[in-house]
């Protein structure tokens, strides 16, 4: 992208309760942290993955929910002909489980992408971009990626997961060669995607094994039913919300799992933007 901007870090200043969290003042935690900082600095992040079924779109809204409870504006595209993230958005709405921190837009080229960028850029209407792609195999892969920051690819613990992970790696890798200045490209992320929360010696062999291979992000996403709320319904701290509010007390105490999802997926958000 043509226009300078700064990436600036999201915080999270407490660590995940044992209790109930009393949610309002854990959104309330991860925004202040961000009250000081400006926000006319646009950060463009683009979810690539060489196939489907990666968690690529979910990694997307799990970092989308991250910056909107943290009172980012943000705005998604959705390049994916299925259009998935786009009708996300749109269902979540309908469910009031949405934000007006929140807006999406599908486009047809790259062009019109960029064209989006430099205009929510020059207009100052978001602090971040999310960019859900169709895949690094889609012929407009490249220019998809000169106009980020960051590139996000969720890799899941397996080995054949891995070698598709080590194609998309590779796809980076010759992208750098083929242009001018290789420092003026995005930093490339690969973020460990749906790992169970008692690891086998399997699964540590893997993780050794994507570590010594991509540049791995600290904090993995774990396996979480969760994450197929938020697909369902919308932005984790709106499920959040709801649960808190539901006159049936029982819902009450599965707050703490979104809250802890929430708290992930914006660790994780920090991870890239510290990179």
């Amino acid at each position: 992208m043509g226009s300078p901007h700064r990436v600036f870090c999201l915080t999270r200043t407490t660590q995940p309760s044992s209790d109930i969290p009393v949610l309002s003042s854990c959104i309330t935690i991860l925004a202040e942290s961000l009250l000081l900082m400006p926000n006319d600095n646009l950060v463009v992040i683009a979810a690539m993955a060489r196939k489907g079924g990666s968690g690529k779109t979910t990694l997307s809204r799990a970092l989308i929910s991250a910056a909107v409870a943290a009172g980012r504006r943000v705005l998604l595209i959705d390049t994916d002909s299925t259009g998935v993230l786009g009708t996300w958005h749109k269902r979540a709405e309908a469910a009031g489980l949405g934000s007006p921190l929140l807006r999406s837009a599908s486009v047809e080229s790259v062009g019109a992408v960029d064209r989006r960028i430099e205009q929510v850029y020059a207009a100052d209407s978001a602090d971040f971009i999310f960019i859900d792609t169709a895949g690094v195999g889609a012929e407009w892969s490249d220019r998809i990626a000169v106009l980020a920051d960051h590139i996000v690819t969720p890799v899941m613990l397996s080995t054949s997961d891995l070698v598709v992970g080590a194609q998309t790696a590779d796809w980076f890798d010759k992208l750098r060669a083929r242009v001018d200045d290789p420092e003026s490209l995005p930093r490339h992320h690969v973020v460990l995607n749906m790992v169970d929360p008692k690891t086998t010696r399997a699964d540590a062999a893997l993780i050794e094994a994507a570590i010594a291979r991509f540049p791995v992000v600290e904090t993995v996403m774990m396996r979480r039913n969760v994450y197929k709320e938020m697909d369902e319904k919308g932005l984790l701290h709106a499920v959040a919300l709801q649960k808190q509010a539901d006159p049936n007390p029982l819902m009450r105490p599965h707050v703490r799992h979104v809250v802890e999802a929430l708290e992930e997926a914006t660790d994780i958000l920090n991870n890239i933007l510290a990179a």
